[in-house]
């Protein structure tokens, strides 16, 4: 499993003395021992007797850090210009402090650490959270049908399922609100509204903006006409971000009704991001074809 390094980047050698060293060269074969290439590791210190280095990296695989001091030394030592005192060490705080593991603790370590990862995910991934979007629900204009029911719905298929609030409209509110519901730890967020073609809706994109690679699926296009559509049509978004998978849903409620089953249907059968989002488009498409078709005396 890969460690989060939360911020705690650095750590440092002491009982290191440096003639004439070259600091990339340092770098390089710290970054050897810990499984680092060029580029993901610097010299950001040297003070008498000893050196700092930064990770530039924020996730490390839990293998790669524990128990890895006595390599860092062996291989430093190697390096032209650098002399070890006698009882030199490595230091560091948070995660790569378990660098000063011996080789016995740190297997127990990784192996618990595998352990608890695997319960921490199995939690989270029934854990689910459900958003509302829009200032007309924030402004109590419309009654908000689709949210309890989500909770409602999410409960009974097995998921521990809370609402997580509103979502106000804009990229960069809709992105906050889902971020801070990732901190907390759900394995499925699950927003209804804004993902229509108005200015105002940016679900979609809030999700695009914490996965790049997220999926999205048409439900209806037409050409924006700057007015009410200022973009190309109705899509929704599949993203996932760590174990965490988020899903954006119309704000119809019968389409709420619609996308529900397919989700819940999806990750039963354990559809990919990409089929899960066209299989929820794909039933909201054909519903609007059948209301299309009535219309029309089709």
């Amino acid at each position: 499993m890969e460690w989060d390094l939360l911020e705690k980047t650095t750590f440092w050698v002491e009982g290191a003395e440096l003639d004439g060293a070259n600091l990339d060269e340092a770098a390089a074969a710290a970054g050897v021992a810990l499984g680092l290439g060029p580029g993901e590791i610097m010299v950001v210190d040297v003070q008498p007797a000893s050196i700092c280095f930064d990770v530039l990296k924020r996730n490390m695989p839990a293998e790669s850090v524990a128990g890895k001091g006595v390599e860092i030394l062996e291989r430093l030592s190697a390096v032209p210009g650098i002399r070890l005192r006698n009882g030199a060490c490595v230091h560091s705080e948070g995660v790569l402090g378990l660098i000063a593991l011996d080789q016995e603790e740190a297997g127990e370590v990784v192996s618990r650490s595998a352990e608890i990862g695997r319960e921490v995910a199995c939690a989270v991934a029934g854990r689910a959270c459900v958003f509302s979007s829009g200032s007309e629900v924030i402004s109590g204009k419309i009654e908000d049908t689709n949210a309890p029911y989500l909770v409602q719905t999410l409960t009974g298929a097995g998921f521990k399922a809370e609402f997580g609030g509103i979502l106000e409209d804009g990229l960069s509110a809709a992105a906050s609100g889902l971020e801070a519901a990732l901190m907390r730890g759900f394995g499925l967020i699950v927003t209804t509204g804004g993902v229509g073609a108005e200015g105002k809706d940016h679900n979609v994109e809030a999700v695009l903006k914490l996965d790049s690679d997220a999926a999205t699926a048409w439900i209806l296009k037409f050409t924006p006409d700057m007015k009410r559509h200022h973009k190309e049509g109705v899509r929704i978004a599949v993203g996932r971000v760590g174990i965490c998978r988020i899903v954006t849903l119309p704000g119809p409620h019968a389409e709420v009704l619609l996308g529900a089953r397919a989700l819940i249907d999806g990750i039963e059968a354990g559809l990919s991001d990409s089929a899960l989002a066209e299989s929820i488009a794909s039933v909201i498409r054909e519903r609007w074809a059948k209301l299309m078709g009535k219309k029309h005396g089709v």
